[in-house]
């Protein structure tokens, strides 16, 4: 299997789920207020965090089209089957890996929880999408 076999449009829809789903999920909409509070930040302290949107974008994009590459190397052909593959990623390497990070630097574990939770959609959504969308 080539690197470059991947379907680059569901990467692009992917990142962009990503993104909306975390505009709406960090913003008073959702749970902002509850992270913002976890995370001891209020919006002025991330007013100016034009570097870290840019972060956001180029993460969500490289997370997308390495599941996209592991959604296409399993064999996954259904959106359930997919919707695993992203799943069973989340769990062995996007969880565990945030995890540690909140545990010795912090923020609270609650916080992590928050995050975790979404990146938990992103990943099942993605490996569902890129399992149908080849």
């Amino acid at each position: 299997m080539s690197f470059t076999s991947v379907n680059i449009w569901a990467v692009l829809v992917a990142a962009a789920f990503n993104m909306i789903l975390g505009s709406l999920w960090y913003s008073r909409i959702l749970f902002g207020t509850l992270w913002m509070k976890l995370i001891g930040k209020t919006e002025e302290d991330l007013g100016g965090a034009a570097g870290a949107y840019v972060a956001s974008i180029l993460s969500g994009l490289v997370a997308s089209y390495v599941l996209a590459i592991v959604v296409r190397m399993s064999g996954a052909t259904t959106f359930f089957a997919g919707l695993l593959v992203g799943v069973v990623l989340w769990i062995g390497i996007g969880s565990t890996a945030t995890l540690v990070v909140s545990v010795f630097n912090g923020p609270s574990v609650k916080a992590w929880l928050l995050h975790a939770c979404y990146q938990l959609i992103v990943f099942a959504a993605a490996g569902g999408l890129f399992a149908i969308w080849r």
